[in-house]
């Protein structure tokens, strides 16, 4: 039965090659599927997600039909903040940090509207996490709700000015 499975999976591959506009299957794994989305910035971990969940055939799907998404800004920002939620609210708060600035270089924001970026962002913090249920959220409820006050400060009051993520 496996080895029916991983005949099948090579030989979508194979099939779907041609079509994967230049990528290598390398790229395809790390960049592209559910692992990708969820970690896009750690190579080794996006492409053993995609491995173990379905033997990467979502990973070749959406590098054949969606080539754009596969390592898209917006793709990129989630998988980042995914990845370093903690020490972006650590950052965050305290006004300055790697993973801020690095997060912010990620989304397109010049170096001159980080500050005004931050400031911004740093209220929003405070107030998520000043609601009763802040304590009790999983790490990933916490990554969501961060991408999610981020991505929505950007789009309202920074689209003009920060052009990606």
């Amino acid at each position: 039965m496996k080895r029916n499975i991983v005949a099948g999976v090579l030989a979508a591959s194979v099939a779907f090659a041609p079509m994967a506009q230049a990528r290598d299957f390398g790229e395809i794994y790390t960049q592209c599927g559910l692992g990708g989305l969820i970690a896009g910035s750690v190579p080794v971990v996006a492409a053993i997600t995609n491995i173990t969940w379905d033997l990467g055939t979502t990973a070749i799907s959406s590098a054949v039909s969606s080539p754009e998404t596969c390592r898209s800004p917006a793709a990129r920002t989630a998988a980042f903040i995914n990845d370093a939620a903690p020490q972006l609210e650590q950052d965050l708060a305290r006004g300055q940090g790697a993973h801020l600035t690095a997060l912010l270089e990620l989304s397109g924001c010049p170096a001159s509207a980080q500050p005004a970026i931050t400031d911004a962002l740093r209220v929003d913090l405070a107030l998520r996490l000043s609601s009763p249920d802040a304590a009790g959220r999983s790490s990933y409820q916490q990554a969501a709700g961060f991408h999610e006050m981020y991505t929505g400060r950007l789009q309202a009051d920074y689209a003009k000015v920060c052009n990606g993520g």
